[in-house]
C-alpha cells in the first residue's frame, strides 16, 4: 500500500539528514563494499522497499534480491525512495552504482547497453563549459546543464540579476550523470578540474542552482556552496511573488499561510531524504498551502530511462493522475523537462520567483550549447 504525502513527507523530516546518514553508513557499508560483502547483508526482508519502488515491485525483488541481479544495474532510477523506508538504511543507489563499476571493468570500461553514448561523449569532458562570465567577483552561481535547457529565459533573467550583486556565472556540468554510470576516474578528472578552474578564476563562494549538482558537490569542493534560494533570502532581493506588487522574501521558514491557494510540490530526488532545500523554497509560498505529492521519481533518475521507458513515463502519469489538471511545482529543470513531455503544465520554482512564462523552449541540447558562447 502507498502512504499519503503528509506521512511520507513527515517520516522524511523525523529521519537523520543526508549528511548524517551518509556518515553514519560510510564506515559500515563502504567497508563491506571493499571487503567483497554485500551493502544489503543486514536486509530483513520486511518488503518496505518492494512496496515504495515501482522497479523493485515490477521484479518482485527487494534490495538483497536486487544486489544479486547484476543485469538491472543500469535500471534503477536512483531516486533513494528504498533508503527513506529502509529500517536499516540499506541505499539501493549505492547497490545500483557498485554493479555499474563492476560491469564496466568486466567490459573494459564499456557500457554494454545501448543509450548512454551520447550523454558520455557530452558529459564526460563537458563540452559546453563557459567561465567567462565568472570572473565578476568571488561569488558565481553554477547553472548546472538542465536549467540552460529547459529554462533559458529564466536563466538569462537569473544571471543578469545576480551580475548586479557582484556575482559572476559559470556554465559546466557538475560531472553527476558520470558518476552515476559507474565512471569512477572519469568523475575523479571532473572533478579536480572543477576545482583547478574555480581557483583559478578566484571563486570562493558558488551558488547551485540545481539540486543534484548541490548535492552531488558538496563537500567535493574546495569552496562554499550554497543554494540560490538561500542566496536570494540573504540579498534581500526585492521581487514580486504571487501578487502584483514586488515584496521582500519572507524570511520565515516554519510554516505557510491558509488562503486557498494550493501548491502541488514535486521534489526532486536528492533533497526528500533531508528537506534541506525544501524546507528553504517552501518560504516562498507562505501564502497557500504545500501540497506534497506522492513521489518517486520523474524518470530522469540514473540514465535509467534507456532500460526501463515504461516505467519512466508511468512515474509522469501517476503525477498526471495526482495534479487533476493543476499545476505542477518543483525545483529542478530536469523534472520540469521530463514533466512537460506528458503535457504536465509545470512551473520552475525560479521561474515563478523571476516572474518568467517559459513556453516552448526548443531544441534542449542546442540551448545550453548556446551557452558556451555566451
Amino acid at each position: 500500500m502507498e502512504k499519503n504525502s503528509e506521512i511520507i513527507l513527515d517520516e522524511i523530516t523525523d529521519r537523520c539528514s543526508f549528511g548524517e546518514i551518509t556518515e553514519k553508513c560510510a564506515d559500515t557499508n563502504d567497508k563491506r563494499s571493499s571487503e567483497g560483502k554485500r551493502y544489503s547483508m543486514e536486509c530483513i526482508h520486511c518488503g518496505l522497499c518492494t512496496k515504495n519502488c515501482t522497479f523493485l515491485s515490477k521484479y518482485g525483488m527487494d534490495l538483497s534480491d536486487f544486489e544479486s541481479r547484476q543485469d538491472l544495474a543500469y535500471n534503477c532510477f536512483l531516486c533513494g525512495r528504498c533508503k527513506i523506508v529502509c529500517p536499516k538504511d540499506i541505499d539501493g543507489r549505492k547497490i545500483a552504482i557498485s554493479m555499474r563499476k563492476k560491469h564496466l571493468r568486466a567490459n573494459k570500461g564499456k557500457i554494454n547497453f545501448k543509450g548512454y553514448s551520447g550523454i558520455i561523449w557530452e558529459k564526460k569532458n563537458y563540452l559546453f563549459k563557459n567561465y567567462r562570465r565568472a570572473k565578476v567577483g568571488k561569488s558565481a552561481i553554477f547553472t548546472g546543464c538542465n536549467f540552460l535547457s529547459y529554462l533559458p529565459k529564466t536563466a538569462d533573467k537569473l544571471i543578469d540579476l545576480m551580475r548586479k550583486y557582484g556575482i559572476g556565472a559559470i556554465f559546466d556540468c557538475c560531472g553527476k550523470p558520470i558518476s552515476e554510470l559507474g565512471f569512477e576516474n572519469k568523475e575523479k578528472n571532473i572533478i579536480e578540474a572543477l576545482n583547478r578552474r574555480l581557483k583559478e578564476n578566484g571563486i570562493e563562494e558558488l551558488i547551485m542552482v540545481c539540486p543534484n549538482c548541490y548535492y552531488f558537490l558538496k563537500g567535493k569542493l574546495n569552496v562554499k556552496i550554497v543554494d540560490i534560494y538561500s542566496k536570494l533570502i540573504e540579498l534581500d532581493v526585492d521581487i514580486g511573488l504571487l501578487g502584483d506588487e514586488p515584496k521582500a522574501f519572507d524570511k520565515d521558514v516554519n510554516g505557510v499561510g491558509h488562503d486557498d491557494k494550493v501548491f502541488s510540490f514535486f521534489r526532486p530526488c536528492p533533497d526528500r531524504e533531508s528537506n534541506e532545500l525544501f524546507g528553504v523554497v517552501r518560504s516562498f509560498y507562505n501564502d497557500g498551502k504545500i501540497n506534497v505529492l506522492r513521489e518517486q521519481c520523474c524518470g530522469a533518475g540514473g540514465c535509467a530511462s534507456a532500460r526501463e521507458g515504461e516505467l519512466s513515463r508511468g512515474f509522469r502519469t501517476d503525477i498526471k493522475e495526482q495534479l487533476k489538471g493543476e499545476i505542477l511545482y518543483t525545483y529542478c529543470a530536469t523534472c520540469v523537462g521530463f514533466f512537460r513531455m506528458e503535457n504536465i503544465t509545470t512551473k520552475h520554482v525560479l521561474s515563478d520567483i523571476l516572474d518568467i512564462e517559459e513556453d516552448s523552449t526548443g531544441n534542449s541540447l542546442i540551448n545550453r550549447a548556446k551557452y558556451a558562447f555566451k
